[in-house]
């Protein structure tokens, strides 16, 4: 008896249908996760190349600012910068001896050298971008800053007043303090503490709604 075999196209079919519903779940965990600049961009070039449009070469876009960002700070030879990717945003975190002396509001004479590669990048691109001042729970003494938290948004501020000076337009700009409500690391050791002192300054991606 001869067997049927015109229905077998539909086995390849089935596993390639089954392999692509894996890929974008896959794809779709990895949207909510924090991850690396050059793993953000391949996921961006596969998006890209499987569905053509304003939406996803602006992302493809965005990733590839920063992994321009990452490769601009390790040329600068920091160290303890960190440069992170969600679907939300570009994030980018300096501690703050690269810009601010201890208990200082005041850019130090080096900052410039990090913030202008900055703004050179950031004018390539509309994003709003927001800047977040971070520090450890030692207590403040005198001068004119009474707490951590004032101390943390007025280097906020004078991060983005310096990136207004290189041309950027203020409504890009949100500046916030957080004192030492939001650490990354123990505020019982030097190191912890050292972590926790830091400037955030983050790119934000914006999903516009096409047509």
């Amino acid at each position: 008896m001869n067997e049927d075999l015109t229905q077998l196209w539909m086995v390849p079919y089935a596993d390639l249908m089954s392999t692509l519903v894996l890929l974008f779940m896959c794809l779709f965990a990895a949207s909510y996760s924090s991850r690396s600049p050059e793993y953000d961009r391949a996921l961006a070039h596969v998006e890209k190349e499987m569905s053509s449009g304003p939406q996803a070469d602006r992302r493809f876009d965005e990733t590839e600012l920063a992994v321009q960002i990452k490769r601009e700070m390790a040329r600068l030879r920091l160290s303890d910068f960190g440069v992170r990717v969600t679907s939300r945003q570009v994030r980018l975190t300096l501690p703050n001896p690269v810009l601010f002396d201890e208990g200082s509001a005041t850019l130090s004479p080096d900052a410039g050298a990090v913030l202008a590669p900055l703004a050179r990048l950031f004018s390539k691109c509309g994003n709003p971008i927001l800047i977040e001042g971070h520090t450890d729970d030692v207590r403040i003494v005198g001068g004119r800053l009474r707490s951590n938290w004032e101390l943390s948004a007025a280097r906020s501020f004078a991060v983005v007043g310096f990136l207004m000076t290189q041309g950027l337009p203020a409504e890009r700009f949100n500046a916030r303090g957080y004192g030492q409500y939001r650490p990354v690391a123990t505020n019982l050791t030097a190191e912890g503490r050292l972590q926790n002192r830091r400037i955030e300054i983050s790119l934000i991606r914006e999903i516009k709604k096409e047509g």
